[in-house]
């Protein structure tokens, strides 16, 4: 039915439906083409080529909104049930025109906004912002003293190895969300991350927040078997903590980030170093934040990104890596359950926003 002559003939039900799914079709469509061109970074021509397909858009959401607002008058719809299935159709249509706005803001801001700094500056020391990290790491540390089945110390009883040693946890997020757009940067998109000397695993826990696959290795078979009992109970069963000791682990080569703070000292400390980085493929991110790395990371391979972040053998194309990765968003990745079905035809742009740390 055409719909100039909507306002003559008030067009049936079925005919709507069909109307809205040519028009949802269409819409599908443009947005997947969408999402292949948005690829960072966002250069005039992905921009340009962008807007076209927005303005393509318009006049297929326009005549999606007006078949869905002329259903409400269609005759047989107010003989159905509430639940009927030709109901929830049209309430699915109305949910993903009214996620279009914000999703098209989103896009607009990502292709808009100015590079964002891997390390945004620290807040004033004394001010609202940095008392909130302190009392966030403060608080992090006495659940660790509380769930560790030991009390953290400096020296475990094996000679050579620390204790479970806590890292201030907002510190270590930094480098950690910092790493996984350098990851993205790298078109890693499931990047995996390992904790060496894990202790009870609350790195990993927060780790699992930004990862594909978070795992640790823990020396201690009771920190060991807690911090795998947490993963359970937190949600992360893909999670793993595995009771292992470092200077025999083989497997470090399957991690595209590496966190490493002290779980040893002295020539068992290097020795561990030597085989975590003799193992890492090139450009392994590693997050090393101890003093005694940084008088020897340049002899080992690495290069200092910033701080304690480092980049294991990094192939020359390292700063146009780290140049892309600031026009890559910082918001967690979302986890959906369902496959973003609820999106309907927004589902390829959310999940191209997604992908480049733009969603929500």
């Amino acid at each position: 039915m055409n719909p100039r002559h909507w306002s003559a003939m008030p067009p049936d039900l079925p005919s709507l439906t069909r109307i809205c799914q040519t028009e949802e079709t269409a819409l599908r469509a443009i947005f997947e083409d969408i999402a292949a061109a948005f690829v960072p970074p966002f250069d005039a021509k992905i921009r340009a080529r962008i807007a076209s397909l927005l303005t393509l858009a318009e006049p297929r959401r326009y005549a999606l909104q007006r078949a869905h607002s002329f259903h409400l008058h269609a005759p047989d719809l107010h003989a159905l049930p509430m639940h009927a299935p030709e109901r929830q159709y049209f309430h699915a249509v109305l949910r993903h025109l009214r996620l279009y706005p914000a999703a098209i803001t989103r896009l607009t801001t990502a292709l808009t906004q100015r590079p964002v700094p891997l390390f945004p500056p620290a807040p004033p020391p004394y001010g609202a912002a940095a008392q909130t990290l302190a009392l966030h790491s403060r608080t992090w540390d006495r659940m660790h003293a509380h769930l560790s089945p030991h009390t953290p110390n400096l020296y475990h009883d094996t000679p050579g190895h620390h204790g479970d040693l806590p890292y201030p946890s907002t510190d270590f997020l930094r480098y950690a969300i910092a790493a996984r757009r350098i990851c993205l940067a790298m078109d890693k998109h499931a990047p995996a991350f390992l904790d060496v000397g894990c202790g009870i695993g609350l790195k990993v826990f927060q780790a699992a927040e930004l990862f594909a696959q978070a795992d640790g290795l823990e020396y201690e078979p009771a920190h060991a078997a807690t911090g795998q009992a947490m993963m359970q109970r937190g949600g992360w069963p893909d999670a793993r903590i595995f009771h292992a000791d470092a200077l025999s682990f083989d497997r470090y080569g399957d991690y595209d980030v590496l966190y490493v703070y002290k779980p040893m000292y002295g020539d068992a400390l290097e020795q561990m170093e030597a085989r975590l980085i003799g193992q890492a493929q090139p450009g392994t991110l590693l997050i090393a934040p101890y003093t005694d790395f940084t008088t020897r990371f340049e002899s080992l391979g690495c290069t200092r990104i910033e701080g304690f972040l480092y980049s294991i053998r990094p192939p020359k194309s390292l700063p146009a890596i780290l140049k892309r990765a600031r026009k890559i968003g910082c918001a967690l990745p979302a986890r959906p359950k369902n496959g973003y079905a609820e999106d309907g035809f927004l589902a390829p742009l959310h999940l191209a926003l997604r992908r480049w740390g733009h969603g929500d």
